[in-house]
């Protein structure tokens, strides 16, 4: 049986995704109530004793996206009750999803599958990959008259700054996105940014590590960096990218990222940003 998620299922949702991923009990929260919604998160149910409520035995997060005209789902968060692992619930699950989801005249679905098994999975769903990163590392040049502003964008702001630079991005609804960003700030994240670009980095090591950098052009970009150096010290970078952006052009080794099914007409991807904030 297929069902929506309640309050009530939330402690075994919890518990399904801690086994599944890791993570704090507040983490497994953050994912179910914030950046997924408890409205978003469908429940595959055995069926239950006569008289006796459903029982959970695998979950999976639909959240609703946006690219241009076109009205998707980004599927994440998906676990199965540890007891029921290996009987291919996952698989018939996420099929019916997208059944369901094209029957509501949903366009695409998308996913970023954090491993190649999972990829694989997806694959066999008619999910293509068409949304990989670049991953370029360079050092940072010193520059003492870089100027930029730190933690000054609101997560409306920096949504719409996002939009700006990415017209074609897949969408997030904002309360997702301020989750996200939260928990980034939790993480030790700063948003680097002036009137030309923004930068969101982390230190990892001895070197920033940026999630995502938006700028006019290489120069602007380049400006972020050494701005970032003069606040924290630290001389190398290391860019996560979008295949498309023009910014260091030819640089970086390439590795998949997003996939998306088609569930209505095709369209192109070629312009299309996705990049997930986690």
């Amino acid at each position: 049986m297929l069902c929506k998620a309640t309050e009530a299922d939330l402690e075994q949702m919890v518990a399904f995704r801690r086994k599944t991923y890791g993570g704090t009990r507040q983490d497994a929260l953050d994912w179910l109530c914030g950046i997924v919604g408890l409205d978003n998160i469908l429940i595959l149910a055995r069926d239950p004793a006569p008289g006796a409520k459903p029982i959970p035995a695998a979950m999976i997060g639909a959240v609703p996206v946006e690219c241009g005209h076109h009205h998707g789902v980004w599927l994440c968060c998906m676990a199965t009750d540890p007891s029921l692992q290996g009987r291919g619930l996952m698989p018939k699950l996420l099929a019916t999803c997208l059944r369901a989801f094209s029957a509501k005249g949903c366009d695409f679905a998308v996913a970023a599958p954090q491993s190649t098994r999972a990829a694989k999975a997806f694959s066999q769903l008619n999910f293509q990959g068409r949304f990989p990163l670049r991953i370029i590392r360079k050092p940072i040049e010193h520059n003492l008259w870089a100027r930029a502003e730190f933690d000054n964008l609101t997560v409306r702001k920096l949504i719409d700054t996002r939009m700006r630079y990415q017209p074609a991005c897949i969408a997030l609804p904002e309360s997702s996105m301020n989750t996200m960003i939260t928990r980034l700030y939790r993480r030790g994240m700063t948003i680097v940014s002036n009137q030309r670009g923004y930068g969101l980095y982390c230190q990892e090591k001895d070197e920033l590590l940026f999630m995502e950098l938006q700028a006019d052009n290489d120069h602007s970009a380049d400006i972020l960096l050494q701005a970032a150096r003069e606040h924290t010290g630290l001389t190398k970078a290391r860019l996560l990218l979008a295949e498309n952006q023009f910014l260091y052009l030819g640089e970086g080794k390439r590795c998949g990222y997003g996939m998306i099914c088609y569930l209505g007409q095709p369209f192109p991807v070629t312009d299309v940003y996705f990049r997930l904030l986690l």
